[in-house]
């Protein structure tokens, strides 16, 4: 729920700075981030971290700090962990919300997949994963350098 939970968080934050900004409208990606605000407010209640995304949303530009969101992200990871049944809807919501707007996009440029992924870098590209759980290199990691060569 690692990967999840940050994905979580910052659609908490959008859906606080889109209903502070012009109130939420009716649209399918509203929607979407309503449903997933509403199962972790029902979750997280009255958490400070969610009442300060609120007050920081409303007040000068309108924007809630990083260490809010931050705080939104291990709210979630620590309430997921402790409740699998919180953590399943909150990752059907995150796929049904997926299925009518696409893949989530957590920054620019960046995408989040979850489940089976397959990361390569071609043409001197870079590719870059975040894993959480455990992990099985293969092949294995290459052996140390040895000496180079003249």
């Amino acid at each position: 729920m690692m990967n999840e939970a940050n994905v979580v968080a910052r659609h908490i934050v959008e859906w606080v700075t889109a209903k502070i900004r012009r109130g939420v409208g009716s649209s399918d990606a509203d929607a979407g981030l309503r449903d997933i605000h509403r199962l972790v407010v029902a979750k997280l209640g009255d958490h400070p971290a969610l009442r300060d995304a609120e007050e920081e949303a409303g007040t000068g530009d309108g924007t809630v700090s990083e260490l809010t969101r931050q705080q939104i992200e291990l709210a979630i990871t620590a309430a997921a962990r402790k409740d699998g049944a919180f953590a399943a809807a909150v990752i059907s919501a995150l796929a049904a919300g997926r299925a009518t707007s696409g893949p989530v996009i957590a920054g620019a440029g960046s995408r989040v997949f979850t489940g089976d992924a397959r990361a390569e870098a071609r043409s001197a590209g870079i590719a870059i994963g975040q894993v959480g759980g455990d992990v099985a290199l293969t092949p294995p990691d290459p052996p140390e350098p040895g000496r180079s060569l003249p």
